[in-house]
């Protein structure tokens, strides 16, 4: 059997030349942070314009000489999330692929974290293949990631009759999905490509036959979202799951398209690879938003897995988040959006066609109004309305405390008008007046009253003009002055408009 150079070397010290240590001497520190890798997360809940940081990142890193290529992990979360980027014209709406593919510098893991719907993989590489050529060598797949069919968007709209409800989650079978990849009746992608996988997926298909049946339901006419009808109509649109014959046809031809493709591969060996090269840059890609974790987000109305910085470990299995240097949260500057069921305390009463507005409307229900359309406020998985919130300094505090951050990048500085006061939260209120700190789970807001300041609005025109800080209007950087001292974090940077170049990055970033 071999002996490595630093086993030798260990043996060495330790049996010939005696140099015994034991106990708190010996304690190791944790490994410094490697260079040249960052994470970005929202730290809101979701949509915060979080893809498009990561693609503004890949530029900056490309611009030095010593970065060749750039790795983007996609490291939880699945096409329950949406990415938009745009270059040059062309704007893609990402679901499961990791930012970075207009750069054929860049390699995208969808990693070992992530749950995988393989048609809709293989509808999305098409869809962004049309648009700017093959993808090939330069996106991969885990073979641990979780395996993700029609039965568990099945199973999701199954529950929702089950929980009564109508509302909740994006029907793309994100809870079913984790939850039997910890119950262990779930697959993962090795299991889809082996050799018994039509007896596997035969037999899951007929164990929900039986609980569908238990419900009065039959399998096969239950609708579930369908990714390629969706994209070519420009709106979402079902399909039925089908006979067994019909579901499992359907993945035998997403199977043979994933085994030509070669892109499933062990990730954990390629993070060994690429730890210390110093030619290659890391950035990790986080979905949805600290908000929606399922431990600490805004409970019944989450995810299901862990958005913050921690879930690095999780989802790669190898990288801790103390080793990423730069750990990036991301919110919107003015406002909060979000999509699901959940009622934030700075909610603004809004219809959902914004044609049913009263013709009196008030005046946050103008600025919600203003924000939704001036913004596009429409869900980039779903094209449901987002619901408009106020910005909310305990919420994003404590997600940022939570989400192992360091830095703040802010989005939407230019949905502002000079005529219109911006409001912000910065405290909540008890019935008996008493102050009260935000806390995870929506049971904690029920009862509570936000405290508002009012703080002068800005020509969001004049934002996407500026070069650097000091050519954004006087009012935004008061603005952005005032969010840092209260959130204890350095905000290093914020978006100006709608353009790749409409984004100002600080001194001492």
């Amino acid at each position: 059997m071999p002996v490595y150079s630093d086993v030798a070397k260990d043996l060495h010290d330790i049996y010939t030349k005696n140099r015994i240590i034991i106990g708190t001497s010996a304690s190791q520190q944790k490994p410094s942070a490697r260079k040249k890798t960052i994470a970005v997360v929202g730290i809101a809940l979701g949509d915060e314009g979080k893809g498009r940081l990561v693609d503004n990142r890949i530029q900056s890193l490309l611009k030095k000489k010593s970065t060749k290529h750039v790795y983007v992990v996609r490291f939880q979360g699945g096409n329950n999330a949406g990415h938009t980027i745009e270059k040059e014209g062309v704007k893609l709406a990402l679901h499961l692929i990791p930012s970075g593919v207009f750069y054929k510098e860049t390699i995208g893991i969808m990693d070992r974290g992530m749950f995988i719907h393989v048609e809709d993989l293989q509808t999305e590489v098409g869809y962004v293949e049309k648009a700017i050529g093959s993808l090939k060598n330069r996106l991969f797949l885990s073979d641990e990631a979780i395996f993700s069919s029609d039965l568990e968007r099945a199973e999701e709209w199954l529950n929702r009759i089950k929980a009564g409800q109508a509302a909740g989650g994006t029907g793309r079978g994100v809870a079913p999905s984790y939850a039997h990849a910890i119950d262990r009746l779930g697959l993962k992608m090795f299991d889809f490509l082996s050799d018994g996988w039509t007896e596997k997926l035969g037999d899951q298909y007929d164990r929900y036959v039986k609980e569908f049946k238990a419900y009065g339901i039959d399998l096969k006419i239950v609708e579930v979202p369908d990714f390629l009808a969706t994209i070519a109509a420009g709106s979402e649109k079902k399909r039925k799951v089908g006979s067994k014959k019909e579901f499992l046809s359907r993945l035998e031809t997403a199977r043979n398209w994933l085994v030509k493709r070669k892109m499933i591969i062990n990730t954990f060996l390629v993070h060994k690879k690429i730890k210390n090269d110093s030619s290659i840059a890391i950035l990790f890609e986080g979905a949805q938003a600290t908000g929606l974790d399922p431990w600490i987000g805004t409970r019944p109305d989450v995810t299901s897995t862990n958005t913050s910085a921690y879930g690095i470990r999780d989802g790669t299995a190898f990288w801790q988040p103390f080793e990423v240097e730069k750990k990036v949260g991301v919110f919107k500057i003015p406002y909060t959006s979000s999509v699901g069921a959940r009622r934030m305390p700075t909610h603004i009463d809004l219809p959902k066609d914004l044609k049913d507005l009263p013709k009196n409307p008030s005046l946050d229900q103008e600025w919600g109004a203003y924000v939704r359309e001036t913004a596009h406020e429409y869900g980039t998985t779903t094209g449901r309305p987002r619901d408009i919130n106020h910005l909310d300094l305990p919420f994003l505090s404590y997600n940022a405390k939570m989400s192992y951050i360091d830095v703040l990048e802010g989005t939407h500085l230019d949905i502002a008008r000079e005529d219109t006061k911006i409001k912000v939260c910065t405290h909540y209120v008890n019935k008996k007046g008493e102050i009260v700190p935000y806390q995870p789970g929506l049971r904690y807001q029920r009862d509570i009253t936000p405290i508002y300041i009012e703080l002068p609005g800005w020509d969001g025109s004049l934002c996407k003009k500026a070069k650097k800080v000091t050519d954004l209007p006087l009012n935004a950087r008061k603005y952005l002055s005032f969010i840092q001292k209260r959130m204890g974090l350095p905000i290093v940077g914020v978006t100006t408009g709608s353009l790749r170049d409409n984004i100002v990055y600080f001194e001492g970033y």
